[in-house]
């Protein structure tokens, strides 16, 4: 059996929530720290039986309702210095979907290609371009692209690899379930950010 990696791990709950191992030893990788946020969300989304494209066509939608259950004068206020507002977890929402939407697009259309991966602290010099609603609309469109391309997509298409960077080789069905949990612990970033503001 090949050595087990986040990769390896989130494909095998795709198929089997349950898998004993793939369990522990994803259990015991977040409680050592070695996993990005959405690769320990798409852990926990996996293991509870979620649907991962369901998930991510319901992204939008939560967004859009935090954001109008806030006051609007607040959404470009950071909660606390070096945190995010609201205006710019939306953008990063944007951002981060247009580069997935390369990276998936490079995956199904190249051999194993090597996918770029992003530090997105430096992309907050162009959170304020474009007001928050604009950045919403951007990843609603993109967003909505990105779940239709992924319910036509066969097994071999969800199969296929790429090597991102900083996580090394995974399937473009892993790549979609850390998007979800990317989605996820953003949310709830964006729950904190805009509940004092309600």
């Amino acid at each position: 059996m090949a050595e087990l990696d986040w990769a390896n791990v989130l494909d095998r709950l795709f198929d089997q929530p349950e898998d004993p191992q793939a369990r522990a030893w994803a259990t015991a990788a977040v409680a050592e720290g070695r996993c990005t946020p959405g690769q320990r969300r798409a852990f926990g989304l996996l293991a509870g039986g979620r649907d991962i494209l369901d998930l991510l066509t319901e992204t939008p939608a939560t967004v859009r309702d935090l954001l109008a259950s806030a006051e609007p004068q607040s959404l470009a206020e950071p909660p606390a210095p070096g945190e995010w507002s609201a205006l710019q977890i939306v953008h990063h929402f944007a951002d981060n979907e247009a580069v997935n939407a390369v990276r998936i697009r490079s995956i199904l259309t190249e051999d194993t290609p090597e996918i770029f991966g992003y530090d997105s602290e430096p992309w907050t010099r162009f959170f304020d371009i474009e007001p928050i609603h604009d950045a919403l609309d951007r990843f609603v469109t993109a967003r909505r692209n990105t779940v239709a391309l992924a319910r036509s997509l066969s097994r071999e298409d969800f199969d296929r690899r790429g090597v991102l960077s900083y996580r090394g080789a995974e399937s473009v069905r892993v790549l979609l379930a850390v998007l979800a949990g990317h989605d996820d612990d953003h949310l709830d970033q964006l729950r904190a950010t805009v509940a004092p503001h309600r």
